[in-house]
């Protein structure tokens, strides 16, 4: 087995992917939307974008969610992989201070503090908008919840670019909360729970088995895309895989890391079947409706969905595992 190989490799899990039948549309217009805020540098970067996908990956977030809604979230999705990217960017060419700038500016939109008024750089005002749209829809502790989502995304990668900036690989009990929080799992979630019209009690949502569930969906998602993406990342150097923080650390070889991975991928599932079977008896005691019911089990349906349709995605449905720099292709003024 060499890195090339893992782009391939397929991993099996106990949940369907349920992709919603407008997800190429909704490419489309994450396409026109990117474009009107000049996140898209020329035609090589609108080829580009077609061939990332990632309209069609958020399809696998919301099957029956409204085509509004479908959009939201793959515009959101979108955003997402610019700051990733951009964030790559910075690291490896030793701007990670313009980045920190970056994300300063980001918290400000989120937590709406009030600004200066001055021109904001494309990727910002992107970001202005989408909060603009997205708060209104949502009650206020939810709101609350997903502003805190989105400064846990952002303090993520923070906390990645320092083990970057110091090619530190961060150890075996500190890796998988790392890359929990600077994943987009846990705000993405919330964006699932908008496009389902569910109303998310805090004392469920806060609870011991939907955290988990948020918790295994980030994990598995996260475990899933670093076998996919081992190629580049050990192209690149970069610490932040947990293929790479087993064979640092447990002194592995690359088909033992990569056994080792699955073995854990394998309990994360069992992890989150478990969670999913303790959802009802907390739902039971906290006597929600059957309405709410029906939304908390649409929405856990959305993760265990997104989850499966991300393996198939980064498999055979988007070129940014192919060891392209995505950032290059963007506006440079991000």
């Amino acid at each position: 087995m060499n890195e090339c190989d893992l782009r391939q490799l397929e991993i099996t899990l106990p949940f369907p992917p349920r992709p919603h039948l407008s997800g190429a549309r909704a490419q489309r217009h994450a396409q026109h939307w990117a474009t009107r805020f000049g996140l898209l540098a020329d035609e090589r970067a609108h080829r580009r974008f077609e061939s990332l996908g990632y309209g069609r990956f958020a399809s696998y977030w919301c099957s029956g969610a409204s085509f509004a809604d479908l959009v939201l979230l793959a515009e959101w999705i979108t955003l997402f992989f610019i700051f990733d990217d951009l964030q790559d960017a910075a690291v490896s060419e030793q701007r990670a201070g313009e980045y920190d700038s970056l994300r300063y500016r980001a918290l400000d939109v989120i937590h709406r503090r009030p600004r200066s008024g001055a021109a904001e750089s494309p990727v910002i005002a992107a970001l202005e908008n989408l909060c603009d749209r997205t708060y209104p829809r949502q009650i206020p502790s939810a709101a609350r919840r997903f502003a805190l989502n989105l400064e846990i995304w952002l303090m993520g990668h923070a906390r990645e670019n320092a083990f970057r900036a110091s090619s530190t690989v961060p150890g075996p009990a500190e890796y998988p909360r790392l890359r929990r929080d600077a994943c987009t799992v846990l705000p993405t979630v919330d964006l699932a729970e908008i496009a389902e019209r569910a109303i998310i009690p805090d004392a469920l949502y806060f609870g011991p088995a939907y955290q988990e569930i948020i918790a295994t969906t980030a994990d598995l998602m996260c475990w899933i895309n670093d076998l996919h993406s081992l190629a580049v990342e050990t192209e690149t150097a970069d610490p932040i895989n947990l293929v790479t923080v087993l064979r640092s650390h447990r002194r592995l070889s690359l088909p033992e890391a990569v056994d080792a991975v699955r073995a854990m991928i394998a309990d994360r599932v069992a992890d989150n079947l478990a969670a999913v079977a303790a959802i009802r008896p907390e739902m039971d005691e906290l006597q929600l409706s059957p309405q709410v019911r029906n939304a908390v089990l649409r929405c856990v349906r959305d993760c265990q969905s997104a989850t499966a349709g991300m393996e198939l995605w980064d498999r055979t449905d988007t070129v940014r595992f192919l060891g392209a720099a995505p950032a290059r292709h963007l506006s440079s003024h991000c």
